[in-house]
């Protein structure tokens, strides 16, 4: 049978329809690829945040972390200059607690952080043992960023459903009842060093003092860093008394996702420490620590904000 000839407008006919689909299929393919690549940033975004043995759960938001009733503002300090690094590795003093000294609201800033560095820096090398009862994550506000509007509902679902208080049996027995001086610095903040506060009265937002007669009830609400990439230990504010998350621990535990990552950054806000010390001894029996940290990074053309919130629980023995 012989081929059928097509005529010139024929041919041109067929050719149109020809890169006609070719285009369909392209942009049905570009999309349904951007969309899966947008998949992928979400997914490794969370997978990055809820990745265990990063020292930090993952979470944020409906713990009253903002103005306390009461206390001072720090006086100290500018919000507009640059805070210093501390010498993360440097050796803290750890001399006793000044006993005889008295505590209240009418306390300046400088007086209560110094109290509060000398009796928490006495945690770590005196201690029997410090007990973690209680570690919580909290959502603290949706994500944020360029990703179409199913993904960033998807992410908020998946954030959600990761929330609330972690099952401590599950971790390693030192890093809920720390008795030795390495599970010690490991566990109680600053984790992996061997102090607790570099703190100054700068770093202080506001505080609170309250006294039973007996012990002190502390609290220091620490003021906000901005997201960067070089959050560290001894660095910014937070950096002074929390376990912050650097950026190179999302990295690290980024997976396959860590070639897709870029600028990534960490900040916290909204952060307080509270501990009860008795009056007598000076030592610490309890501490609760509380702070919002928010991961940044930027994939595949996507820029994406995630808040997480962490609360933990300390006791401690002498």
């Amino acid at each position: 049978m012989a081929k059928k000839v097509l005529t010139p407008e024929e041919y041109k006919s067929k050719v149109d329809k020809k890169v006609e689909k070719r285009k369909r299929f392209g942009k049905a393919f570009l999309t349904t690829f951007a969309y899966a690549l947008a998949c992928v940033v979400v997914f490794s975004s969370m997978a990055i945040a809820f990745t265990p043995n990063t020292g930090v759960a993952v979470g944020g938001g409906t713990v009253a972390a903002g103005t306390p009733s009461g206390g001072n503002s720090s006086t100290s300090g500018d919000d507009n200059t640059p805070v210093p690094t501390v010498d993360a590795s440097a050796t803290v003093a750890t001399d006793p607690v000044d006993v005889k000294k008295e505590l209240s609201n009418s306390s300046t800033a400088e007086e209560v952080v110094s109290y509060f560095n000398s009796a928490i820096n006495l945690v770590k090398p005196n201690a029997k043992k410090i007990t973690l009862n209680k570690e919580e994550n909290m959502e603290a506000g949706g994500i944020e960023g360029n990703l179409p509007k199913t993904l960033t509902s998807l992410a908020n679902s998946l954030v959600k459903s990761n929330m609330g208080v972690k099952d401590l049996s599950k971790l390693d027995p030192g890093m809920v009842n720390a008795t030795t001086a390495e599970q010690k610095n490991a566990m109680f903040p600053v984790e992996n060093e061997s102090w607790s506060s570099k703190l100054e009265a700068s770093d202080v937002e506001k505080f609170d003092v309250k006294d039973d007669g007996k012990n002190y009830t502390i609290t220091l609400y620490i003021k906000a860093d901005e997201p960067s990439e070089g959050t560290d230990h001894g660095v910014g504010h937070s950096g002074r008394v929390f376990s912050v998350i650097k950026p190179s621990i999302v990295t690290d535990n980024a997976g396959a996702a860590a070639s897709l990552i870029k600028e990534v950054k960490t900040g916290h806000k909204d952060g307080y420490v509270k501990v009860t010390i008795n009056k007598e001894t000076g030592n610490v029996t309890s501490a609760t620590y509380y702070f919002v940290w928010t991961l940044s990074l930027k994939a595949l053309g996507a820029s994406i904000s995630i808040p997480f919130g962490l609360q933990k629980d300390f006791t401690i023995a002498w």
